[in-house]
């Protein structure tokens, strides 16, 4: 099964020795460990919403502003 981390934690994977990373991870079905951590809500078998980032007009405003006062 793959399982992700709620978001703002951080779930220590005990065979890998590390933190289960943002994009989940496969697990053994039916571990205790991870079966705990779902139940406890450190973990979820649903992956995260995508979050779309709107690409920043600073740096067109920064080019308009430099362009006018060469003028």
């Amino acid at each position: 099964m793959r399982i992700y981390p709620t978001a703002g934690l951080l779930v220590r994977d005990p065979v890998k020795r590390d933190f289960l990373p943002d994009e989940g991870r496969e697990v053994p079905d039916g571990d205790l460990y991870w079966v705990r951590r779902i139940a406890c809500n450190d973990a979820t078998l649903t992956p995260p919403a995508l979050v779309a980032v709107a690409p920043s007009s600073k740096t067109d405003k920064t080019a308009k502003a430099s362009a006018g006062s060469d003028a």
